[in-house]
């Protein structure tokens, strides 16, 4: 068994374990259903023989599609979680049945839902390999310091780009005061498009482009980043602490090739909460 102990506490204080005797229950099933069942199976398997076990076992657990919830925002949804496994109204277990160690879209995953639901420790589980794969994932909101940097496009706020970008921050920070940190990089996006909608602005989350080399096209390419009133571009990315040097170098890109005035790279992050600008 591989086990995280993000949520132990040492250093002269007693150990702490979120749910620590619970968690040694959950985990018992787990090893018996991968000891009978076996890995090489799908997903689908392991799930009802979890929900089997766990009820021999006297847990209360509610199984998808009963977990089935939407995130709304101003009447839209924002994405919809479906975990596998709610236990005991405090564990959430989300498993996998992947030969390959776990990605990082994994916990991303595990996160969201145990921000959604509100719930302290989530169990990410693989029975895809020789043996049970469990990792603790601990989940206690923190509240994110805010960071704005507009220094590289001040030139370039004139009076035509002004009114949209107030609107754009502001709604950025609406979001951020809203939902905090948590969610991953698809949920944040969908939240920020219906919230700069809401306000009034044309927004549109997919954009094709063409680019050109030496007086070639190209072949046609979406880029990520939402486009804002035709002028200004909008990355959003989750569950990071800086704005790395790609980030900004790809966004320089899509600025070039979608022809906007400059673009704003947008943070949710665990810790900080950040808006850079970057020109072209």
């Amino acid at each position: 068994m591989k086990n995280g102990n993000e949520d132990t506490e040492r250093g002269g204080r007693e150990e702490k374990i979120v749910f620590k005797e619970l968690s040694y229950v959950v985990n018992g099933c787990i090893f018996d259903v991968h000891n009978e069942v076996g890995p090489g199976l799908r997903e689908e398997c392991y799930q009802k023989a979890m929900e089997r076990r766990l009820a021999e076992a006297n847990l209360v657990a509610l199984a998808k599609p009963a977990t089935r919830r939407e995130l709304l925002h101003h009447g839209e949804v924002a994405d919809v979680f479906e975990p596998d496994l709610l236990v005991a109204h405090r564990i959430i277990l989300e498993l996998k049945a992947q030969p390959e160690p776990f990605a990082p879209e994994n916990f991303t995953q595990i996160l969201s839902y145990l921000k959604f639901w509100d719930f302290q420790l989530g169990l990410l589980v693989n029975f895809g390999q020789s043996q049970a794969v469990i990792v603790r994932v601990p989940y206690t909101p923190v509240a994110s310091q805010v960071e704005e940097n507009y220094d590289f496009i001040k030139e370039l706020i004139t009076p035509e780009p002004r009114p949209t970008l107030v609107q754009v921050r502001e709604g950025l920070l609406a979001i951020h005061d809203q939902f905090g940190a948590g969610y991953g990089d698809t949920t944040n996006r969908k939240l920020v498009a219906i919230e700069l909608q809401h306000r009034g602005l044309t927004c549109v989350a997919e954009t094709i482009v063409t680019p050109t080399f030496h007086g070639l096209n190209l072949p046609a390419s979406p880029i990520s980043p939402l486009v804002v009133q035709g002028m200004i571009l909008v990355e959003v990315q989750a569950l990071q602490e800086n704005v790395s040097a790609t980030a900004i170098r790809t966004m320089q890109t899509h600025l070039r090739v979608s022809g906007c005035a400059f673009g704003l790279i947008t943070i949710f992050g665990k810790t900080h909460f950040i808006i850079r600008g970057v020109r072209p």
